[in-house]
C-alpha cells in the first residue's frame, strides 16, 4: 500500500503520516483514524459552538476550541504554532462546517486539501450555479438576492413557482416555495433571513429528489450510491433509502462526475443533491463531505463501502481508489438497501419522553433506533428544519421498499409523551 503525505498537488512521497489536524465541523472521525493508525498524533480544532460533536477529545494530542466568529487568520495562526512544534502532514474536515478554515490552514502550511475556490463554490449556491453554467453542465437560472424587490424582479422574468433559500444554508432551514405573487409577503420571506442575509432565488425544480454519494482521488471519481428521499411540504427530509449504483444509473453517474469536475472537487467524499426533472437531473447543491442523516452508515451496511474510512485513509496518505476498486469487484460484497425514517412531533409543546424504543428496535430488519431530543425540549409543529425531528429508525434488507417499510413500522412503534397542553 502506497503511503503519501501530500503537500499541494505535487507533494513528495513520505514514509508515514505521523500528525494530522482534524477540523470537527459535524463528524468526529478520531476513532476511525486511531483504529487505522494507533500511534497517530491528532490535533483537533473545533468551534466552541460545536464542541459537543467532539466524541473522542481525550484521544487528541491537542484540542483547540475557538468561537465560530473568530477570524480565520487566528485559526491559521494557531495551526502554524502547532506545525512549528510538531510538523503536520495532513488536514481533514469531515463535516458541514469550517471547511473554509481547513482550506486556509492547508494553504498556509502546504497541505493537500480542497482549494479555497472549491469550498467557496460549495458554500455559495449562487456561485455553484455560475460554475455549472460556465462549464456547460446545467443552465438553471438563479440570482443572489438580498431584498424582496430583487425577488420580484426575478419572478417578473422567470415566473412562478420559485424556490427561495439561504445562500449558505443547511438542513433545509429557511427554504421557501413561492407559488404565486401573494407568497412574496414579508412574513414568509423572513424565514430565509431576508433582507439581512443573502439568499438565492431559482425556478422550482419539479421531480423526485435524490442525492448521489461519490469518492474522488486526484480528479478521478467513483459514483457509489444513490439516496432516494421522502420530504414534507417544507422540504424537511422525513426519510430516505440508500442503494449502490447500478449500470442503469450510468447517465446520472456521468452527470454527477461532470458536476464534480465543474466545481473542482478532486479528492475525498462528496454528496450531491439533485432533482430528477423531466428535462434531466438538476443539481440542488453539492458538498465536499459524505452525506449526513446516516447515509454513510446505510451505504456501508447495504454495500460494504465505508465512505468515512476511505476519507480517513486518504487523510493518512493512502491511495484509496485501488482499494476501493478492489472492494467494488469483490463478489462477496452485500447488495442490499438501507433506509431511515424520522419521527416528527404530533403537536407543539414540551417533550417528556420517547417511549417504546426497544420494541421499535425489535421490528424485523431494523438495525437501530435513536432519540434526537431530550426531556424538556420544546417541539414545534410544523417542523422547520432537520433539527426539529425527534427520533429515527434504520433498517437494512434486500430491497428499498422493504427497508423503508421496516423503518416506518419501527417509527410508528415509538410513542412521544408530551406535557399536557
Amino acid at each position: 500500500m502506497d503511503l503519501l503525505a501530500r503537500q499541494g498537488s505535487n507533494a513528495p512521497m513520505q514514509s508515514k503520516v505521523s500528525h494530522v489536524i482534524v477540523i470537527v465541523g459535524g463528524r468526529d472521525v478520531t476513532s476511525v483514524l486511531r483504529r487505522l493508525q494507533p500511534d497517530l498524533a491528532i490535533t483537533t480544532m473545533v468551534a466552541t459552538q460545536r464542541l459537543w460533536r467532539v466524541k473522542e477529545g481525550r484521544e487528541s494530542s491537542r484540542l483547540i476550541a475557538l468561537n465560530e466568529s473568530t477570524p480565520t487568520d487566528e485559526w491559521v495562526a494557531l495551526a502554524r504554532c502547532v506545525h512549528a512544534s510538531q510538523p503536520v502532514q495532513g488536514i481533514g474536515a469531515f463535516g458541514e462546517f469550517d471547511q473554509n478554515r481547513a482550506s486556509a490552514i492547508a494553504a498556509a502550511i502546504g497541505l493537500r486539501f480542497h482549494p479555497a475556490e472549491v469550498i467557496e463554490a460549495v458554500y455559495d449556491k449562487a456561485l455553484m450555479r455560475r460554475r455549472l453554467r460556465d462549464c456547460g453542465v446545467e443552465d438553471v437560472k438563479s440570482a443572489a438576492v438580498t431584498t424582496v424587490d430583487e425577488v420580484e424582479a426575478f419572478a417578473a422574468v422567470h415566473g412562478f413557482p420559485l424556490i427561495l433559500k439561504p445562500n449558505n444554508g443547511f438542513g433545509s432551514r429557511g427554504v421557501v416555495k413561492l407559488s404565486e405573487p401573494a407568497d412574496l409577503a414579508g412574513d414568509l420571506l423572513a424565514t430565509t433571513g431576508l433582507p439581512s442575509e443573502a439568499a438565492v432565488v431559482e425556478p422550482y425544480l419539479d421531480g423526485p429528489e435524490i442525492s448521489v454519494e461519490a469518492f474522488s482521488e486526484d480528479g478521478e471519481h467513483r459514483i457509489l450510491g444513490i439516496t432516494r428521499k421522502v420530504k414534507d411540504e417544507n422540504f424537511v427530509e422525513l426519510g430516505h433509502v440508500v442503494q449502490e449504483t447500478t449500470a442503469q444509473d450510468a447517465p446520472l453517474m456521468k452527470h454527477v462526475a461532470r458536476v464534480l469536475d465543474a466545481v473542482g472537487i478532486a479528492d475525498g467524499p462528496s454528496h450531491t443533491e439533485l432533482i430528477l426533472t423531466p428535462a434531466g437531473p438538476r443539481v440542488v447543491e453539492t458538498h465536499t463531505r459524505a452525506g449526513g442523516d446516516q447515509i454513510p452508515q446505510l451505504l456501508h451496511a447495504a454495500s460494504g463501502i465505508d465512505l468515512v474510512e476511505l476519507a480517513a485513509r486518504q487523510l493518512l496518505g493512502q491511495r484509496v481508489l485501488p482499494m476501493l476498486d478492489e472492494a467494488l469487484a469483490a463478489r462477496e460484497r452485500p447488495a442490499k438497501a438501507g433506509a431511515i425514517r424520522y419521527l416528527v412531533p404530533p403537536r407543539s409543546g414540551r417533550l417528556r419522553a420517547v417511549e417504546s424504543t426497544a420494541e421499535a428496535a425489535a421490528v424485523p430488519f431494523v438495525t437501530g433506533c435513536t432519540v434526537l431530543k431530550d426531556p424538556d425540549d420544546i417541539l414545534t409543529v410544523p417542523i422547520r428544519d432537520s433539527l426539529d425531528r425527534v427520533a429515527y429508525c434504520t433498517a437494512v434488507t434486500a430491497d428499498g421498499p422493504a427497508a423503508m417499510e421496516a423503518a416506518e413500522r419501527a417509527v410508528q412503534t415509538l410513542t412521544i409523551v408530551m406535557d399536557e397542553r
